[in-house]
C-alpha cells in the first residue's frame, strides 16, 4: 500500500493529542488524596487519552511493518529491517501499558475502598514505566539508521544518520525524553518521504523494475 507509511503520521499525532490531553499528572511523590482528586476531576480527558494511546500504538505497528518492508528492499540480507520492526512494536506496547495503567487509575480513583497507597503505587508505576516505549522507539531509529547507512535503499543517508543520533539519545540518562520528540519529527518526515508526498517520484531502482 503506497499511504501505508502515513500511519506514523497518524501515530505521532494521536499519540501527541493524547499525552497533551493527559497534561501534567500527579507526581511520583504526591499522596494518594491528590493522586484521587486528580483522576476524579479529569477522568473524562485522561479515558479520551488513553483510548487515543491505545489507537496510535496500532498505527504505530503497521507504520513499523511498513518501514520494514521499505528496509528490506535493499537490504534483503540483513537482519536490521526485522529489528526495525521490534522495536516499533515494543514501543506500541509500551504505549498500550501507558493506557492500562491509566485506565487503572481512573477507575481506583473512582472507588472508596481503594487505599491512598494502592493509588499512590499505581501512580509511580503510570508515570515511571516508560522505558519499553522509549526503548522500543530507540531500537526502531538504531536498526532503521543503521540499515541505511548499509546501503542505498528507499531512504536518503541523511534521514539514516539521524535515526542512528536520535537512537542512541534515547538510551542517554535524562535525554531520552527530548529524543523521543524529535523521533516523533523523524517519523513524519519518513511516513511523508516513503509515501511520496508531495509528488515526489519513486527513485529510479523502483521505476525501472
Amino acid at each position: 500500500m503506497r499511504l501505508g507509511p502515513l500511519n506514523g503520521l497518524v501515530a505521532v499525532i494521536l499519540a501527541a493529542i493524547a499525552f497533551a490531553l493527559q497534561g501534567a499528572t500527579p507526581r511520583v511523590g504526591s499522596s494518594g488524596f491528590t493522586v484521587r482528586l486528580f483522576y476524579t476531576e479529569h477522568d473524562t480527558a485522561q479515558g479520551i487519552g488513553l483510548y487515543l494511546l491505545l489507537v496510535a500504538g496500532i498505527f504505530l505497528v503497521f507504520f513499523a511493518g511498513s518501514l520494514r518492508h521499505a528496509l528490506a528492499r535493499t537490504d534483503r540480507s540483513g537482519w536490521l529491517p526485522d529489528v526495525a520492526l521490534v522495536g516499533g512494536a515494543l514501543a506500541a506496547l509500551g504505549f498500550w501499558i501507558s493506557a492500562g495503567l491509566t485506565l487503572c487509575l481512573i477507575e481506583a480513583a473512582g472507588e472508596q475502598i481503594v487505599g491512598g497507597g494502592a493509588l499512590q503505587a499505581l501512580n509511580v508505576l503510570s508515570g515511571d514505566l516508560f522505558m519499553p516505549f522509549l526503548g522500543g522507539v530507540g531500537v526502531m531509529l538504531l536498526a532503521a539508521g543503521l540499515s541505511t547507512a548499509r546501503s542505498s535503499g528507499p531512504l536518503p543517508h541523511w534521514l539514516g544518520w539521524i535515526a542512528f543520533v536520535l537512537g542512541v539519545l534515547m538510551f542517554v540518562p535524562f535525554a531520552g525524553f527530548i529524543g523521543l520528540g524529535l523521533a516523533g519529527l523523524w517519523i513524519i518526515a519518513v511516513s511523508v518521504w516513503l509515501a511520496g508526498l508531495p509528488g515526489r517520484r519513486r527513485p529510479q531502482a523502483e521505476q525501472t523494475r
